[in-house]
């Protein structure tokens, strides 16, 4: 038996085509299956073009056969000015190649389950991940064995019990979404090192329930060490990274929109001339106020966004720790981008969406940029899985 499990978000979404204000036709290499290559430049209406324009790649795996080769701008040549796909006009959706069919839509099999997901760097995909407060309802449609293959993924007999744990903590009422984070991060140090051993891991959740109901998390929680020093300099650091890559890369599309955000950062530190003290000032008016307005009526976003992480990476797993470490980056960087948009004005649902889509746009399809960040995270010469605590706690 086969199983298929679909997010609700997923259920939700749809292309909005020529609506979408950061079309997925531009800035990254548009892979070509090699079905669809033969057909385009032998059978197709658009043959002499795509001869043209799509390129073999080195190597024959689908769906990386060939590429289409990008104009000056990094704009897919298959893109018409109404901001709709020529080929799709020509040939209909089945004749898109496999890339082109499925984006933003993910399906990863692991043993005998397919998981679907949606990629956040599309900006409706963010909208119905985030948005919506019930997105994260799983649904499960079981199915025959010839459904899809199966491959010998296997979680650790430990994978439930430790997940319900964490997910239980994540929902922990009358404190704080950084608390619950650094709950997290505490239980992970403290189970991580025995999960080769199921009856002391056990004894571990045990001894994490006991630490949060004695208060000794918060208690750990409120005597560590926070990121106010480095907050600024760090996210400064992030975004400059981004900026300086879009500028060589020449792509137009890409850099006026992450450029529409980075000035907007720009602008909410620039009373600061660029004193750390003061940026930092900036960025923690900006949580503890509008900031924390928006996020107190809208508490799903994050809990929506932590979630998704979760079922992305198959949390907890045997990188449990890494997997958090990452998590607590993106964290850190999108609640820093958007103390900074909260410093100058109440937050908008837009932007959060232009602030995580963007970033989940560099992020996903550019490993300079990861490789860049955990450059940035070791220059803070502290240990990997504490710095994330202190990148949790900001005051």
């Amino acid at each position: 038996m086969r199983a298929i499990i679909t997010p609700e978000y997923i259920k939700n979404f749809s292309c909005i085509a020529d609506k979408c204000e950061d079309h997925c036709c531009h800035s990254w290499d548009i892979s070509i299956d090699k079905s669809t290559y033969q057909f385009m430049t032998q059978k197709s209406s658009l043959k002499v073009k795509s001869a043209a324009l799509i390129m073999r790649t080195k190597g024959d795996a689908s769906p990386y056969y060939a590429k289409i080769s990008l104009d000056s701008e990094g704009i897919c040549p298959f893109r018409e000015e109404s901001g709709l796909c020529e080929v799709h006009k020509e040939h209909g959706h089945r004749r898109l190649s496999q890339t082109c069919q499925s984006y933003p839509r993910i399906s990863t099999i692991r043993g005998n389950k397919k998981e679907h997901n949606l990629s956040l760097s599309c900006p409706e995909a963010a909208r119905q991940v985030l948005l919506n407060p019930v997105s994260m309802q799983f649904h499960q449609e079981n199915t025959t064995n010839d459904a899809f293959k199966a491959n010998n993924y296997t979680r650790p007999n430990w994978h439930s019990e430790v997940q319900q744990f964490l997910v239980d903590i994540l929902f922990l009422n009358n404190i704080s979404l950084e608390q619950r984070l650094f709950y997290i991060g505490m239980t992970l140090r403290l189970i991580e090192p025995h999960k080769d051993n199921t009856e002391e891991l056990h004894k571990r959740l045990l001894l994490c329930c006991e630490e949060i109901n004695n208060s000794n998390f918060d208690k750990l929680y409120r005597e560590q060490h926070t990121s106010s020093d480095i907050y600024a300099g760090l996210l400064i650091k992030f975004f400059n990274f981004r900026i300086n890559l879009e500028s060589t890369r020449n792509f137009k599309v890409a850099y006026t929109r992450f450029n529409s955000l980075h000035q907007q950062l720009i602008k909410a530190l620039s009373l600061a001339n660029s004193d750390s003290h003061k940026q930092n000032k900036i960025l923690q008016h900006g949580f503890n106020n509008h900031y924390r307005e928006y996020f107190a009526k809208n508490s799903h976003i994050w809990i929506n966004y932590i979630i998704y992480v979760f079922y992305q990476n198959d949390f907890p797993s045997k990188s449990m720790q890494q997997v958090f470490n990452d998590l607590i980056s993106d964290f850190f960087i999108i609640r820093g981008a958007l103390s900074a948009l909260a410093s100058m004005r109440p937050l908008t649902d837009d932007d959060v969406i232009l602030v995580v889509q963007t970033y989940h746009r560099i992020r996903s399809h550019n490993k300079d940029y990861i490789n860049n960040i955990k450059m940035i995270r070791n220059e803070v010469a502290t240990d990997e899985n504490l710095l994330s605590l202190m990148l949790i706690k900001t005051h």
